[in-house]
């Protein structure tokens, strides 16, 4: 077997996450991939992986041939894919995971489109709000919003996506009069799960004033969607990226309020990992996406705001 092959399957086991499920990836048996393990750890006089009977990891010089392995093999793939350039037909898997109410919302068209232009790509999508480890997990780029921690991995900001507060129509008749943003303290809302101010809002009016103020957190959910549900039932405040209620909006079972202050942004970004050489197919996605996905959220829905009487008086929601 040749070192390509070791290469192949070592940096599978690594994407994997193990012997098991590299073995089904690559169709083999657990026990042909273990011993190909044992075999490249021989030759090469090094451990590259400390195994326990619950999981495995790299050593250090596991993760230095790592690093070689898949840049090799990307240099191979781009080699093959110049090869197939000229004739417009890129080949190959990419991994990608992405935010599921972003996935739901804004991908299916994006992506569709990329599919049809290159019909000789499978992509291998996972939607989760998990933070995946692009190296540790295998993934060849992730979509993520929102500011983002110190980290190595490289990537494109695309743009900034625009916060909105909104709640529905009954909660506000509920809690009305709402004439200030300082008439929201106190009142009942959604926070995302890990968000670090943890009910602690602000906003800046259009004169420039700062408003701040803390909300009741009655759910912590890691789940924009379900949020929104719950917001449109009337049960709580919802400040969100407008992608999550564009539809609510529109519909009218969610208002924005206060629609003509700052609310701040978040950031929409492409990333993928520092080991890997971006291959043309990966490139190419990036490239798609950062132009399709750029366009599409830069286009909010009208925010709806209906005048009325609520049981305190006249309803003001900016």
């Amino acid at each position: 077997m040749g070192q390509l092959e070791d290469m192949e399957i070592f940096t599978e086991i690594v994407r994997a996450g193990g012997i098991t499920h590299a073995a089904d990836r690559l169709n083999i048996a657990p026990s042909a991939v273990s011993r190909r393990l044992k075999d490249i750890e021989a030759r090469l006089g090094v451990q590259l992986m400390n195994r326990t009977t619950r999981q495995m990891a790299l050593t250090e010089t596991g993760r230095a041939y790592l690093a070689h392995a898949e840049r090799i093999l990307s240099d191979v793939e781009e080699a093959n894919n110049e090869i197939t350039r000229a004739s417009g037909e890129l080949s190959g898997a990419i991994r990608i995971a992405a935010p599921l109410s972003f996935g739901l919302s804004h991908l299916a068209g994006d992506l569709s489109d990329f599919m049809r232009k290159h019909p000789q790509i499978t992509l291998d999508i996972d939607l989760s709000d998990r933070r995946v480890d692009l190296v540790q997990e295998g993934y060849d780029l992730a979509i993520r919003i929102g500011n983002l921690p110190d980290s190595s991995l490289r990537g494109r900001k695309i743009t900034g996506i625009k916060t909105v507060l909104v709640a529905s129509p009954d909660f506000i008749d509920r809690y009305g009069p709402l004439s200030s943003p300082a008439d929201l303290d106190g009142l009942p809302g959604f926070v995302y799960t890990g968000d670090a101010s943890a009910g602690n809002w602000s906003c800046r009016s259009p004169s420039g004033e700062d408003f701040r103020f803390r909300i009741k957190p009655s759910m912590l959910c890691n789940n924009g969607d379900l949020m929104r549900e719950a917001s449109t039932r009337g049960l709580g405040l919802l400040k969100v990226p407008s992608f999550i209620v564009e539809d609510s909006l529109r519909f009218g079972s969610l208002i924005s309020l206060f629609s003509d202050h700052d609310w701040g942004s978040v950031g929409l970004h492409i990333l993928w990992p520092p080991t890997r050489h971006l291959s043309a197919r990966t490139r190419a996605l990036i490239d798609h996406l950062a132009d399709t996905l750029a366009r599409n959220c830069q286009t909010g829905p009208a925010a709806k705001s209906r005048p009325g009487k609520s049981k305190g008086g006249s309803r003001a929601i900016g």
